[in-house]
């Protein structure tokens, strides 16, 4: 193909005859593109950016000067097509730093709630009263019986410590509500 044609072409009115000839190039942009992480719509997008790009380099030079079409165009291409690449690689980057980020915000949260409630369960220990404490310190911490606990506080039958137990649980249950109501009311204050 002529180099000096079409570059008359394209800085005079037959411009379509010069692109028709230029897009015999499309195939070899498009199989470069597509090895490089791409499709064809992406590589159709590249060829026509670097049509524009040649197109006004053909503006400013002189219709006898030695540009190798084949040469600028493939170059051209392959630059757009690197740095479409940089930007979808900022681009996914930025989107992940993102999720990062929003994940850091989810492990503050909940390490946030978790000294809330344990906040909640030092408040009501030091609410529920030493029988209490002890009697659920023995049975949930220290996996005693129910026979050993009652030997241990001196009940004289195994229903009478389940009893005094359910009612140490049923106090803890209702200072922990109110702990936990009192305990939510800061927090949205803030």
């Amino acid at each position: 193909m002529n180099q000096a044609k079409i570059i008359a072409q394209l800085k005079g009115g037959d411009r379509e005859k010069a692109f028709a000839r230029l897009y015999r190039y499309f195939p070899k942009i498009e199989r470069y593109i597509k090895m490089n992480s791409g499709s064809t719509e992406e590589a159709l997008d590249i060829f026509q950016e670097a049509l524009i790009v040649l197109y006004k380099k053909v503006q400013t030079i002189s219709t006898h000067s030695e540009v190798n079409m084949d040469g600028f165009l493939v170059n051209t291409c392959k630059l757009l097509w690197s740095n479409e690449l940089r930007k979808k690689k900022v681009r996914k980057n930025s989107g992940e730093d993102g999720l990062q980020q929003l994940a850091y915000a989810d492990e503050i949260a909940e390490q946030v709630e978790k000294e809330r409630k344990l906040s909640v369960i030092e408040e009501v220990l030091n609410d529920l009263g030493k029988t209490c404490k002890d009697m659920l310190n023995a049975f949930y911490y220290k996996r005693l019986s129910m026979d050993s606990i009652a030997k241990k506080f001196g009940y004289k039958t195994v229903q009478s410590a389940k009893t005094k137990k359910y009612k140490c649980m049923e106090h803890a249950r209702k200072l922990a509500i109110a702990a936990n109501e009192e305990s939510n009311l800061k927090t949205s204050a803030l």
